[in-house]
């Protein structure tokens, strides 16, 4: 019993002898080149901006307007003496519809239906989200939304294939202060 016991400890013994050395974690290099993204994204700016350029002078007799993100606009309809802007706390009733550049439909207005919106507190589109901003109760326009303010590089997995650029038809309906509880 007494040999049985030492060989059953002589390996334990043996190990506890060796000097432990740190494990340090494995380095991995996947060679990821951002280069080629970023080139090809400063191109697709580039010719987005040419293409909306181009429908700016085609549709001349439209007064258009810059949003600070690059997303060209004119009003259908203006309302002058309500200047009210909605922001981070309002809520809005509005419809909208998706068209391509050309004019056809994507997503009709009929089809989406008018929608309820906490500014700045619900998941929309970046480039809907500005455009909401834009606009006063009653006032309706079009936007022409680069593809990295629309569904990017994705595309809406169903008819907005990626990197689109389109219109936005947007009319506000009602904006009103959300209701707060202070405790």
């Amino acid at each position: 019993m007494k040999r049985f016991c030492v060989w059953l400890l002589l390996p334990v013994l043996i190990s506890c002898q060796e000097e432990l050395k740190p494990r340090f974690p494995v380095k991995h290099f996947y060679g990821h080149d951002l280069s080629y993204s970023i080139r090809f994204n400063k191109a697709r700016y580039r010719f987005e901006e040419k293409l909306f350029d181009t429908i700016m002078k085609r549709e001349q007799d439209k007064e258009w307007i810059q949003t600070g993100l690059g997303m060209p606009y004119y009003y259908k309809v203006r309302n002058e003496k309500d200047t009210l802007k909605p922001t981070y706390g309002y809520m809005v009733m509005m419809e909208y519809g998706i068209f391509t550049l050309g004019g056809d439909t994507i997503y009709s207005p009929s089809e989406i239906g008018t929608k309820t919106y906490a500014v700045d507190k619900e998941e929309l589109f970046a480039g809907l989200r500005e455009a909401v901003k834009m606009l006063s109760k009653g006032e309706e326009a079009v936007f022409l939304v680069p593809s990295y303010l629309g569904y990017g590089y994705l595309g809406d997995g169903e008819r907005i294939p990626p990197n689109y650029p389109f219109r936005l038809n947007l009319k506000l309906l009602e904006i009103r202060k959300i209701k707060t509880d202070t405790l």
